[in-house]
């Protein structure tokens, strides 16, 4: 069997006969191989990186592939909490609900017992003087394990309009499990540029009208809580650069080539309100074209509207699963700074993501996480308005209503379609239409019978 199974184009293998596996986090695996002494590299079988607590089933699965690896240093930046859950996982048995089925229980036990006496967390600082001093104990396993690869749901590929999804809800973690759902049901599946599949969509447009930043919704279904986000904020908030990183969000919007690009939009927009100038970006024509490593977050607009700020935030790529609520989150305070500085309101958060995709690691994750929190149906308050339906006389009488409760305009006709055709650029939400086109069905039924009608009421024929 090729060794890694798993992941193989993003590890570096220093020595294929190594007995240390170091992992990294999110600082680069490069420069923690660049920063390795000669010497210390024949001890060195993987130099791999974990972004994510759900890649320990990959460590797993490759190391017990591989009986030479019985040693691992964890060292690095953790921007997700992935290296302090690993550390939990292995000396306080926690996040077992994460590891796949297919690896069994006795053998994930075994893992943690031999790798809790054999890990070592260190700085990278400490990283050559802790190598020198170690020696290769005898191989714990005996022979390669090869678990079954993790069964994934069976996606049906339905038809849809393949660009341009238009999601909106008021709170993020909502509005999460409705794009988990598109994405699951329409993407296209395709390779992926870290060789592993993915499911896309192509421009997803997701509108967060009512989330305050200062008391986030945060229900226990996220896989991450509110200090987890205090902790990610930062990438966006202030211009920082973690050792060993490239750059973050926050350093290219607040400090691109010395200018703070958050600054100029609020400077802007105090000086001309009305102005469509307000914009920062992320991405360095010098340095990011042919980059791999390229900013995914690329831009921010803010405009001024009814005297709130309007959020719009254009993502390359975005992984909706691991990525998306966090990124949501962190724009949504973006938007609180910009408008508490001009002393308005937040308006809505606009995110247009261009790739928004899934990766098939999370799959079944994020499948499972839909069908046991998303709601039967996902009816919202429809920003062009209300209707009000009566019978009178021989005719349809439909007022229409702002969405405070103001009258608007009347429609009048004989039948459902001719009210149908009158109002149908009003209606903005799928659930909307759908209950008004029943509606207007009952109502021109009862003006045929000649029975009463009533909103929302049965009909009595």
């Amino acid at each position: 069997m090729a060794w890694p199974k798993y992941y193989s184009n993003q590890i570096i293998i220093p020595n294929a006969d190594g007995f240390i596996g170091i992992i990294c986090g999110w600082t680069k695996k490069e420069h923690i191989n660049e920063i390795i002494s000669d010497e210390n590299k024949s001890k060195i079988g993987a130099i791999g990186q974990l972004y994510s607590k759900e890649g320990i089933n990959y460590i797993i699965r490759n190391i017990f592939c591989n009986p030479k690896i019985s040693k691992l240093i964890v060292t690095g930046n953790d921007l997700s909490g992935s290296l302090k859950f690993f550390h939990n996982f292995l000396t306080e048995n926690q996040g077992l609900q994460i590891i796949h089925k297919e690896i069994p229980a006795d053998k994930v036990q075994e893992f943690r017992m031999w790798f809790k006496k054999n890990t070592i967390f260190i700085n990278e600082s400490e990283l050559n003087q802790v190598l020198v001093k170690q020696n290769a104990p005898e191989n714990w396993l005996k022979e390669i394990i090869d678990f079954p690869d993790q069964k994934q749901r069976e996606n049906t590929d339905f038809p849809s309009e393949e660009v341009c999804f238009r999601l909106e809800d008021k709170k993020i973690a909502d509005l999460w499990l409705k794009v988990l759902d598109r994405v699951l049901k329409f993407g296209v599946n395709k390779m992926s540029q870290y060789a592993e599949m993915q499911r896309e969509l192509v421009n997803i447009t997701t509108i967060i009208s009512d989330e305050d930043p200062d008391n986030p919704f945060l229900p226990d279904f996220l896989y991450f809580n509110k200090k987890d986000l205090e902790n990610y904020y930062p990438q966006l908030m202030t211009d920082h650069i973690l050792d060993g990183v490239e750059y973050t969000y926050g350093s290219r919007f607040r400090n691109f080539n010395g200018i703070n690009q958050v600054k100029e939009m609020i400077k802007e927009l105090k000086e001309n309100n009305f102005s469509r100038r307000a914009i920062a970006f992320t991405w360095d024509v010098m340095k990011d074209t042919g980059n791999p490593k390229s900013p995914c977050i690329n831009l921010i607009q803010a405009l001024v509207q009814r005297e709130r700020v309007y959020l719009t935030t254009f993502i390359r790529s975005n992984d909706m699963y691991r990525a998306w609520p966090q990124n949501a989150f962190a724009l949504r305070n973006v938007q609180k700074e910009i408008a508490q500085a001009l002393n308005l309101k937040i308006g809505k958060l606009c995110i247009v993501s261009s790739s928004a995709h899934i990766y098939e690691r999370d799959f079944l994750s994020a499948s499972e996480m839909v069908e046991k929190h998303k709601p039967k149906t996902e009816c919202i308050q429809d920003p062009r308005g209300n209707f009000e339906i009566k019978v009178e006389q021989d005719k349809i009488v439909v007022s229409h209503f702002s969405p405070d409760g103001q009258f608007i305009q009347k429609f009048e006709g004989h039948s459902s379609v001719e009210i149908q055709n009158q109002i149908f650029t009003f209606i903005s939400d799928i659930l909307h239409a759908l209950d008004l086109g029943k509606e207007l069905a009952k109502a021109e039924l009862a003006l045929k019978k000649k029975v009463p009608y009533l909103q929302d009421q049965e009909l009595k024929i």
